[in-house]
């Protein structure tokens, strides 16, 4: 061998040398992330310990190329790569490294089981090795990420008490703390997660360790555990969040005092905070509550005047629901006021409880005028109120404005669903009163149908002072009229519909049925509004109104348990069976009775939040939701039958 070729053998040793040394130190900066499906946290890896002189001359190829292939993410390329080394030498520095990359590749893979038998493979050399201490991290990981916590944790806890780069010290502290969530110990993982960020970790490790802490913090610690950390950490970070914490902690507990002392601290400390606008919020909540009285309740009713008789019967309904008889938890108070049935009256009473008496909501007023201005009124104080009026716009005039009471829609709906889904009825006629009412029944019953898939082949009005409806029972069935058109009658109506709405009272429903058999208008369904649902209806003969359908809000034979126990507890407290009125007016006292109990429920508007919110409560008008304000109920369904009317739905 000459000279030449001995230089040149050298010279191409120390280019791959150095090629390997510029490899290795690329590597030693090098950041892999990776989460894993247990949940193990980014981590940074690859921090090499082998010297470039440990590495056998003829494996130092191999070494520098796997080294380079697991640096470009070439995880397949680089582990064969390793497995060669293994092949080609049985022991040494490097096999160790490469057992040890082998278990990091297959981890990075989600092959944990084959990266623990790869990761065994490295046995300790001497007292703080750094090749067994790296397998033994990587084992750690690997072993948390098959759910063996136990043996991760024991791992762990030994390597922290050996010599570590500050990387491998927040990787271990981190998934100390990650196992020890798993063990439902909140406030010990918060501790290894505080231990964590004492090691400087960078910005994006930072913020995932934060992220936990800040979780742990606000979420799964006791009020003592709160209050540990308080005295552990009471400057610095993370103050603000145990601050927080400790107040929101305090103000579950009903500890209003410490609420107040932590809300304070916070408040005046961290301004720049992100629950700083939480915290101003709660501090608005207390200065809400210091003007109001949770446990009040008011209620208008007109005491005196023309309507005197309506209101005293209504205020039987607010007193049974609110406890009189049957005391409720807490010390629920009800200031009554009389609207005298007069507009500007009603609006000076809401004042009056709002600022006087600092009421929490207000049952009333009725009557369509008298409601009004007392609606107007409350929502500009920002007082909920449950009116009882008919007024269908009443709820438009604000979200403070709610009503409880029977109507129009509510009946027509009702009533449509159930011949159409329950009776398989398709096609309607309608015979109606031209009055307001009548009018707004045709019409709202026409749309229903209409919108139910259903038709109506024929409507006509009539006057309300009429007793003969011949001409209007003819037009309907188009008996006046010959196959031409032309108005002449012909012996046989022509019944092209399977059911008959008449929306009128039963005095006059109870004129028109018996006209429709003498006009030969049979087979056919009759149906009806509330107005039907009157005590003279089992008092005559009623024979033709036999099979009648209608609806109504309360019936007092009703099957429900709730409702005859409402009119059994009536008739204890008053010696007389409860009207729809009453039955509506006790419905809607109890619903804000209900509500205020409710430990949550502190200031106004969480009241109308409560209310905005309520879903089928069992009312004994019906399973009532509010939806804008107005309340939405399941009406019974009642057919007259033999002098009686039952209950069908």
């Amino acid at each position: 061998m000459d000279a030449n070729d001995e230089t040149g053998k050298i010279g191409r040793g120390m280019s791959k040398m150095i090629r390997g040394t510029r490899l290795l130190l690329f590597a030693a900066a090098l950041v892999f992330v990776t989460v894993n499906c247990a949940g193990i946290r980014t981590l940074i890896t690859g921090e090499p310990h082998l010297r470039l002189d440990e590495v056998p001359r003829e494996v130092r190829d191999i070494y520098s190329n796997a080294e380079k292939s697991f640096e470009n993410r070439e995880l397949e390329k680089a582990f064969a790569q390793y497995g060669q080394i293994i092949d080609y030498i049985s022991q040494g520095p490097v096999v160790l490294w490469s057992h040890t990359r082998r278990g990091e590749i297959l981890a990075l893979k989600g092959d944990y089981e084959g990266s623990v038998r790869e990761l065994r493979m490295v046995k300790q050399r001497f007292d703080d090795d750094p090749f067994y201490a790296e397998a033994q991290y990587h084992l750690a990981r690997s072993y948390s990420a098959l759910g063996q916590y136990s043996q991760s944790k024991k791992i762990a806890e030994v390597l922290l008490h050996q010599k570590l780069s500050s990387n491998r010290r927040i990787g271990l502290l981190t998934l100390l703390g990650d196992i020890l969530l798993t063990e439902n110990r909140p406030y010990d993982a918060f501790l290894r997660y505080m231990e964590a960020l004492k090691e400087k970790p960078d910005k994006a490790m930072a913020e995932q360790i934060k992220s936990s802490v800040e979780d742990i913090v606000s979420r799964r610690l006791s009020l003592e555990e709160q209050t540990a950390a308080w005295d552990s950490y009471g400057s610095g970070y993370p103050v603000g969040y145990i601050l927080y914490a400790l107040m929101q902690s305090y103000y579950a507990t009903g500890d209003v005092v410490n609420t107040k002392k932590y809300l304070k601290e916070y408040m005046t400390r961290f301004k720049d905070h992100p629950n700083y606008d939480d915290a101003r919020a709660l501090q608005d909540r207390f200065s809400a509550m210091e003007v109001v009285d949770r446990y009040a309740l008011g209620c208008i009713l007109p005491l005196s005047g023309q309507f005197a008789h309506f209101g005293s019967m209504a205020l039987d309904s607010v007193a049974l629901a609110a406890g009189v008889f049957d005391p409720l938890p807490g010390p629920l108070r009800i200031i009554v006021e009389d609207s005298r049935s007069d507009p500007e009256t009603a609006r000076e009473r809401v004042v009056t409880l709002f600022s006087e008496h600092k009421v929490i909501g207000i049952i009333g007023p009725m009557g369509s005028m008298v409601a009004t201005e007392a609606a107007r009124e409350a929502q500009k104080l920002g007082v909920p109120i449950m009116t009882m009026t008919q007024l269908d716009e009443i709820t438009t005039i604000g979200d403070y404005v709610f009503r409880n009471f029977l109507t129009a829609k509510m009946q027509i709906k009702t009533l449509v669903r159930y011949a159409v889904e329950n009776l398989g009825m398709k096609s309607f006629a309608i015979l109606y009163p031209e009055d307001s009412y009548g009018v707004r029944m045709m019409n709202l019953f026409w749309d229903e149908v209409i919108a139910a898939g259903g038709e109506i082949r024929g409507a006509e009005g009539y006057d309300k002072k009429k007793t003969d409806f011949s001409d209007e029972i003819k037009l309907l069935t188009g008996s006046a009229f010959n196959d031409d058109g032309d108005r002449k009658e012909v012996p046989q109506p022509v019944i092209d519909f399977d059911a008959l709405f008449i929306p009128d009272s039963y005095a006059r429903v109870s004129m028109i049925a018996p006209q429709l058999a003498f006009y030969d208008v049979t087979g056919i369904q009759l149906l009806g509004t509330n107005a039907l649902n009157s005590p003279d209806l089992m008092k005559g003969e009623n024979e033709y109104l036999y099979g009648t359908i209608f609806v109504d809000g309360f019936f007092l034979n009703s099957y429900y348990p709730a409702v005859r126990n409402f009119v059994d507890r009536f008739y204890v407290a008053y010696g007389r069976e409860p009207t729809d009125v009453d039955a509506l007016v006790y419905d809607a006292a109890r619903v804000m009775v209900t509500c205020m109990t409710d430990s949550r429920i502190e200031v106004r508007n969480d009241l109308k939040e409560a209310l905005e919110q309520l879903r089928n409560y069992p009312g004994v008008t019906g399973m009532t939701s509010f939806t804008d304000g107005d309340a939405e109920k399941s009406l019974s369904v009642l057919m007259i039958r033999n002098n009686d009317i039952i209950q069908v739905k």
